[in-house]
C-alpha cells in the first residue's frame, strides 16, 4: 500500500513540475508610460499581461526620463486583474531603476503592473520603461 502511495505521489510531483515554465524560456514584454508627480495613491498602470502558465515573473523598470539620481526609490505593484481593476498582490515601495523590483511566482491569469511614487518624490512627469519577463 505504501509503495502505491509513493508512486502516486511521485507522479503528482512530476506532473506539477512539468506545468512550470523554465524562466529562461519566458516571454519578455516592454511597456512605457508617464508617471505624474503626486501619484502616491494611484500611479500609472501598464497594459494587462496575460500569463499562460505558472512560472516566474520578473518586473524591472529599465529607465526613467528625465533621469533621477542613482538609488531614487519609487513604487512597483504587481496585481491581478479583477473586474477591470488592478488588485495589488505584491508592492515594492523601494524599487530603483535597473534592478528587479518584483521577482516571484505567478499562476496563469491576467496580471497588471502599476508604477507609482509612494513618497511624492518626483516633481516633474517621469517617462518610464518597464520590462516584464513572464511565462
Amino acid at each position: 500500500m505504501y509503495r502505491r502511495l509513493g508512486i502516486a505521489l511521485a507522479v503528482a510531483v512530476i506532473a506539477a513540475a512539468c506545468s512550470l515554465i523554465d524562466p529562461s524560456k519566458n516571454r519578455v514584454e516592454t511597456f512605457t508610460g508617464t508617471l505624474q508627480p503626486g501619484s502616491a495613491g494611484s500611479g500609472e498602470q501598464t497594459p494587462n499581461i496575460n500569463v499562460s502558465k505558472t512560472g516566474e515573473i520578473v518586473v524591472t523598470v529599465t529607465s526613467l526620463t528625465p533621469p533621477v539620481p542613482l538609488g531614487t526609490p519609487f513604487g512597483v505593484i504587481l496585481g491581478q486583474v479583477s473586474s477591470d481593476r488592478c488588485l495589488s498582490w505584491q508592492n515594492n515601495q523601494f524599487a530603483t531603476v535597473g534592478t528587479a523590483a518584483i521577482q516571484t511566482q505567478v499562476t496563469a491569469g491576467t496580471w497588471c503592473i502599476v508604477i507609482h511614487d509612494p513618497r511624492n518624490i518626483f516633481t516633474v512627469p517621469e517617462t518610464f520603461e518597464v520590462r516584464v519577463s513572464h511565462p
